[in-house]
């Protein structure tokens, strides 16, 4: 087939280099331009090492071509983002992707939204821009196919992750089956357009939902003296119970966002979904208060190292991180910060842990990389201000920390309380 991917980013590209990769003559459009000539030029920073490597290969053999506007094809998939603002979805990215489909497309080609969007919106917005390009008549095949990969390991999900198709009608439906068997090995499953959009919102409100309580939960431990980690671990052990961990906040693309859509078009019969999303919010800014207990309100003078910057563990993208919020934060009651990411590089931040730790009042530690695990508390001891650490994720050794001098808080255990060596003992040999 000849296919044209539009939005390049880190859905669109790989997306388009899987499908020429498997035979298909691919064309890939982005609004931006600055981006086009960097993808003609095989310049592919702030890719994924193996999305770097099949698009360079795609590119130099010619198979992806990267195009000043949306080429006529045989299928056109949508791979564009779609945000909030204030809280309700901003569609204006996948509106104008569609309007330059429309002035392309012709009858029985198929148009795939893999924009992740509210449920009710890819015909509605297909048939619009359909009517706009004075093509309302035209008989075109409509289908949401919503990506539902993991940032750290994209090609591989792209390739194995099984995948829900939904379809204006059941031959619409069959015909993005097909398209998508054609370069993906996990399991396809067909359904209608409406059920398509809502699954992929669910998803990720499940998800939001049951950090929610995990959060809840890491509070009311600190309170009456329960270390939430240890309790959770147990309670997993059940069939049927899977909480999730306690943290910071929650970040990323999707999560934080896409229980906005349903809230927004369904205000009232969303209020579980609401409360939730307003506990993970607030997470930021009970970090901030739990720094303020230790330390002290910040005076200009006071310090704080932020271990971590992107918005989950051992990834560098920073798109709604908590731990850019918790920076903000602490700078807005008078706090100095520095942040320190071996993955994340941001403008300003430290170069290394030691750079980033010295003269610090308090280590706080919002994102649990794996790399974090080689710091030596020993070695940070004297070179802050004063010992203290905040742990967000339970990651840190308690016993290695405090060995070192510092005192230790971890989000849903507090300062006051540690599980005795016994009973941790006994539960890792059960």
């Amino acid at each position: 087939m000849k296919i044209c991917v539009i939005g390049l980013g880190y859905v669109g590209l790989p997306t388009a280099a899987l499908a020429a990769g498997s035979g298909h003559t691919v064309s890939g459009y982005d609004s931006n331009a600055q981006l086009r000539e960097a993808l003609r030029a095989v310049r592919t920073n702030g890719y994924e090492k193996d999305v770097r490597e099949v698009v360079a290969s795609a590119i130099r053999e010619e198979r992806l071509v990267i195009c000043d506007r949306v080429e006529p094809a045989d299928a056109y998939i949508i791979c564009v983002p779609t945000p909030t603002i204030s809280g309700r979805p901003d569609m204006r990215h996948v509106e104008s992707a569609l309007s330059a489909v429309a002035a392309v497309v012709s009858a029985e080609e198929l148009i795939v939204v893999e924009s992740t969007v509210p449920p009710g919106t890819t015909e509605r917005v297909v048939r619009q821009a359909l009517r706009a390009a004075g093509k309302g008549f035209l008989n075109v095949r409509i289908a949401h196919a919503p990506e539902r990969i993991l940032p750290g390991d994209i090609m591989r999900e792209l390739r194995e992750n099984d995948r829900i198709v939904g379809g204006r009608t059941p031959e619409d439906a069959a015909g993005a089956r097909d398209l998508y068997a054609s370069f993906v090995s996990g399991r396809i499953h067909v359904t209608d357009l409406r059920t398509a959009e809502f699954v992929k919102v669910i998803e990720n409100t499940y998800r939001d939902v049951n950090i929610a309580l995990a959060n809840e939960l890491a509070l009311f431990c600190e309170e009456i003296d329960i270390d939430v980690w240890h309790a959770i671990s147990l309670a997993n052990n059940h069939p049927r119970v899977n909480i999730l961990r306690p943290g910071p906040g929650v970040g990323g693309h999707c999560i934080p966002i896409d229980p906005r859509f349903l809230a927004d078009q369904n205000p009232f019969a969303t209020e579980l979904i609401q409360a939730s999303r307003r506990v993970n919010e607030r997470m930021p800014n009970l970090i901030v208060r739990r720094v303020v207990s230790l330390i002290g309100e910040g005076d200009g003078e006071r310090k704080v190292t932020i271990l971590g910057a992107s918005y989950k563990a051992n990834v560098d993208d920073v798109r709604e991180s908590p731990a850019r919020r918790i920076g903000d934060l602490l700078e807005e009651r008078g706090f100095r910060t520095s942040v320190y990411d071996p993955l994340a590089r941001l403008p300003g931040a430290a170069q290394s842990l030691q750079e980033a730790a010295e003269g610090s009042d308090a280590i706080l530690l919002a994102v649990n990389h794996d790399a974090f695990r080689e710091i030596d508390p020993m070695g940070l001891a004297p070179i802050v201000r004063s010992r203290v650490l905040i742990d967000c994720h339970n990651f840190f050794s308690e016993q290695a920390w405090s060995a070192a001098g510092f005192r230790v808080y971890a989000l849903g255990r507090g300062s006051h309380f540690t599980l005795p060596q016994a009973f941790r003992q006994q539960s890792s040999s059960a």
